[in-house]
């Protein structure tokens, strides 16, 4: 028999604000693929560096830099998924009339505060064109998290989401803890 699945967000309930902690979705083989990949991705860097900036190298030609350039963006863009789905989690704090969704272990990413009064239908809907990995499951999109998530709202013109990864039932959790609260409509 299957056991119920409980969730993966923890709800921290507090006088005047609730916070909600979901951690990244971890994808086992994306994680030991980029672990691998970083070890022959370093070693690139350092010797396409030392190859065109060393003491035998051709003083920087264009097309060293050029390369360097696009590897170390790369493998920038490799960290990031890796430490994400290591490390990363969602931290939504709502109360005191404001909702404040930070996404912690998100290299370069500036926490996000909107006005409770401005923020409107307050709803769960997954994406129905959510790619789906080889390996199953959704994949995480690190390039940009604001553009993901179970939970919505409306605020101006604007559909903000958070939540990646959530389950729809999950995510309607969240949202009756919040409504029960009184800290949404």
């Amino acid at each position: 028999m299957e056991l119920p699945y409980n969730g993966r967000a923890t709800i921290i309930e507090d006088f005047d604000h609730t916070e909600i902690i979901i951690p990244a979705k971890k994808n086992w083989f994306v994680i030991l693929f980029f672990s691998i990949w970083i070890c022959g991705w370093a070693f690139g860097e350092f010797s396409g560096f030392n190859d065109g900036f060393g003491p035998n190298g051709n003083a920087g030609s264009l097309f060293m830099i050029v390369w360097l350039s696009g590897w170390t963006v790369g493998g920038f863009f490799a960290l990031r998924t890796l430490w994400w789905m290591l490390l990363g989690k969602e931290i939504i704090t709502v109360g005191q009339g404001a909702i404040i969704i930070d996404k912690k272990g998100a290299l370069f990413y500036k926490s996000k505060t909107y006005d409770l009064r401005e923020a409107k239908e307050f709803r769960a809907q997954e994406d129905p064109q959510s790619s789906y990995g080889t390996f199953g499951g959704r994949q995480t999109n690190v390039f940009n998290l604001d553009k993901s998530g179970t939970i919505r709202f409306d605020y101006g013109m604007q559909t903000v989401k958070f939540g990646e990864g959530l389950d729809e039932a999950e995510a309607n959790y969240i949202l009756q803890k919040l409504r029960n609260k009184k800290l949404i409509n």
